[in-house]
């Protein structure tokens, strides 16, 4: 377990975007090594999700907490079977499109994956109460599944008590949070929606009124957000480009660097046409469960 710490408060919630200075600590680890059980007493059952042998990467901030896991439909059946079994009010799995990978806190190194576990404790729980905060930091363990030829949906064994959701479902709960009455909720949000669905025309124009708020740590996040859109966000460069002319040199600098990288966005038209097809797989492959 590698121990390190982070001076910026993108890391605490995984978003690159984040300006807000905080000390935060950090921990990543990289195979699968069993992690200790005594970290987890807050969701009984769960380590036998958490070190499951498929699993291939582990980060932790400030109780912000990601598990990664490489494997076969076989190996994820059996964690769909476990985490199921797990003793919690909910066990929602989200189906998203594919193919993923997530990157070492010092971003060296690139880790590709299959699916993923997500739990919210320490300081990120608290911030999980404020005003909106659960639509975006889900207080139960939530498991992640990206679809590609790997994962082949027809081949999914889905356990009774769990809920599938698709990625439209959590595209309206974080939406909620861009109008949350508390500030870091909003900043943060807009990075979280952006990182979501990168392709979403929607979320980028919902997360672009934020340049307008009245408060300027949320229009720097906002303006870090949209760069994540890459050259999708290009009908938007005129109106961040009017913004340059401000007082506040932070604002600024971050305005210019978004325009940059969207200006020199390789263009992704055919991972996104990808994208939008495994969704409509995915949706139809939900409808046909509800029938």
């Amino acid at each position: 377990m590698r121990r390190v710490f982070l001076v910026s408060l993108s890391v605490l919630l995984v978003v690159s975007c984040m300006t807000s200075l905080v000390r935060a600590m950090g921990q990543e680890s990289f195979g699968n090594q069993p992690l200790n059980a005594l970290n987890y007493k807050d969701w009984p059952g769960i380590m036998s999700v958490i070190n499951h042998e498929s699993r291939v990467y582990h980060v932790w901030v400030n109780g912000n907490e990601y598990a990664y896991y490489r494997g076969d439909i076989d190996a994820l059946n059996d964690v769909l079977q476990k985490f199921a079994a797990t003793n919690q009010q909910q066990h929602e799995v989200v189906l998203r499109p594919g193919p993923a990978s997530t990157k070492s806190f010092r971003q060296t190194k690139t880790i590709p994956f299959h699916w993923d576990l997500h739990l919210v404790g320490g300081i990120a729980r608290v911030i999980a109460k404020k005003d909106q905060g659960e639509k975006i930091w889900n207080p139960y363990p939530m498991l992640s599944i990206y679809i590609d030829e790997t994962i082949p949906l027809d081949q999914l064994k889905i356990p009774a008590g769990v809920t599938l959701l698709e990625l439209t479902d959590l595209e309206k709960r974080f939406s909620g949070g861009l109008t949350s009455s508390d500030i870091t909720v909003r900043g943060w949000d807009a990075g979280l929606l952006a990182r979501l669905n990168p392709y979403s025309s929607s979320n980028m124009n919902a997360i672009a009124k934020l340049l307008d708020d009245n408060e300027v740590w949320v229009r720097l996040n906002a303006a870090g957000a949209l760069a994540v859109f890459g050259k999708k966000a290009t009908p938007l460069l005129p109106d961040l480009k009017s913004r340059l002319d401000t007082d506040d040199a932070a604002l600024k600098k971050r305005l210019a660097e978004t325009i940059k990288i969207i200006e020199t966005a390789p263009d992704k038209s055919k991972a996104e046409k990808q994208h939008q097809e495994t969704l409509k797989q995915i949706s139809q492959f939900l409808k046909t469960r509800e029938r």
